[in-house]
């Protein structure tokens, strides 16, 4: 492992914070606690840091929720490996949150599908597509109405960025980057 090679390529990435591993409810409550002191006595304005923040929970509840490397512990816990990465593109002037994990190869047209319409909606069909979406009940896991796309949409400046990478007949490695 070169960690000097890794250090470049997050300094290079604009990378505050990154984890790589398993996420569990508790792991993500740890880290959530402590990126929003950090970017309070940064002294980043309210709207950014709930943006960030939001963006955050909601990608690694997705990891949790979704990777196909999810694994059942005791009781009603549950841990899945993934990425997430807190970052500022200095070009911008933007923050950005991306996450990965491992995910069926099946899920991937349905993924796209859902990406890509989200991605095409201005603001105002979001509301409302997000609005019509809660008052319906599809929002539920099981539909993959993707609810929680359209809130982190809600927050971010652009388009999502992702990547759907296949490793083999029937696993794929998912990134999204969202930027605020």
């Amino acid at each position: 492992m070169n960690l000097l090679k890794y250090k470049e390529i997050n300094d290079d990435a604009g990378v505050i914070f990154s984890f790589s591993g398993r996420i569990s409810q508790s792991v993500l409550s740890g880290i959530a606690e402590t990126l929003e002191k950090e970017f309070v006595s940064n002294g980043l304005d309210y709207n950014t840091i709930h943006s960030i923040f939001a963006i955050f929970i909601e990608q690694m509840q997705n990891v949790m929720n979704y990777s196909n490397e999810r694994v059942h512990k005791e009781g009603n816990v549950f841990e899945s490996p993934g990425i997430c990465i807190v970052g500022y593109d200095a070009e911008k002037g933007k923050y950005y949150v991306s996450s990965a994990n491992m995910m069926k190869l099946s899920d991937e047209k349905k993924l796209i599908f859902v990406l890509e319409k989200i991605n095409a909606m201005d603001n105002d069909t979001l509301r409302s597509y997000y609005k019509e979406l809660r008052r319906s009940g599809l929002n539920s896991h099981e539909h993959g109405a993707g609810l929680g796309f359209l809130e982190m949409a809600k927050k971010s400046s652009e388009p999502f960025e992702y990547n759907i990478t296949s490793l083999d007949s029937e696993n794929a490695f998912f990134e999204i980057k969202v930027t605020v």
